[in-house]
């Protein structure tokens, strides 16, 4: 009888141990897809406000956490999301994590921390290696940026999105690049196509194609588009050593993770950004 006791207890403290644990790994669960997650720093694209062997932690309350409502995304298929309600919308200068591949295909395992320069409806360019925007001061876009006399300049300089030649964009004198807006009408003539042909072959996938200087969705010439989605422009604080929106184009809204208040330092210091 005794032994049946000790058994029984022991049944009942294992019980305890596995609800307990159990309990604390959906809390755990539930703060990374609800509220706080974290992510290494192993690059320089934004020294110097996050320097490589810092830890960063995301807000999702911020700007709201981004849902799935179902995981087709994970075998190529389309992403198909939902966000709930965020305390604000993303502003200028926030530090934004988000995923990212080339071309815009949704993965999960590529996330990328920047900080955002453009929101949709604004128009943004570089000018001799200075960001403008079309809604923002000169100079409030590129108060954290490394300055250009960090390196010596030279007269052969990458080619920038959207990767056309007779556009000779580089990341000194880039753009005006448009950052579409939800309901955006604009006029497929050679430059937009151009600009804007990746972002609307992710909105629809392979029903836009494009041949013979002409946009086709759904077999049918188009002469316009509507976006189905926001777009950002995101750029890493280290000018010269950042692969950005300058190198991959606007982020859609559907991208972005959160936005990044503070971060922990390799030395375990917490630093707000």
């Amino acid at each position: 009888m005794k032994l049946k006791s000790i058994i029984f207890k022991a049944v009942n403290v294992l019980f305890i141990i596995i609800i307990g644990a159990s309990l604390l790994f959906l809390l755990y669960l539930g703060l990374r897809i609800f509220a706080f997650d974290s992510y290494p720093v192993n690059t320089g694209s934004m020294i110097p406000t996050i320097k490589p062997g810092d830890r960063i932690v995301v807000n999702k309350l911020i700007y709201g956490a981004r849902l799935y409502k179902n995981l087709d995304f994970l075998k190529g298929g389309k992403l198909k999301t939902f966000r709930l309600k965020g305390v604000r919308d993303i502003n200028y200068n926030d530090v934004v994590v988000f995923n990212r591949t080339s071309p815009l295909t949704f993965d999960i395992r590529q996330v990328y921390v920047k900080r955002c320069l453009g929101l949709p409806g604004d128009t943004i360019w570089i000018k001799d290696g200075r960001y403008k925007n079309s809604s923002i001061a000169n100079g409030v876009a590129e108060k954290h940026f490394t300055q250009m006399n960090q390196i010596n300049l030279v007269d052969t300089l990458p080619n920038c999105y959207p990767y056309k030649e007779a556009l000779n964009w580089t990341i000194l004198n880039f753009g005006p690049l448009y950052m579409p807006r939800k309901g955006d009408h604009i006029v497929l003539d050679q430059t937009n196509i151009w600009l804007f042909l990746r972002l609307m072959r992710y909105e629809s996938g392979d029903d836009i194609q494009f041949l013979n200087d002409t946009v086709f969705y759904k077999d049918q010439p188009i002469h316009t588009y509507t976006f189905k989605e926001n777009y950002y422009f995101m750029a890493g604080d280290n000018f010269f050593n950042s692969a950005d929106s300058r190198s991959f184009g606007p982020i859609p809204e559907t991208f972005i993770i959160g936005v990044v208040p503070f971060k922990i330092t390799s030395k375990l210091r917490w630093e707000r950004l």
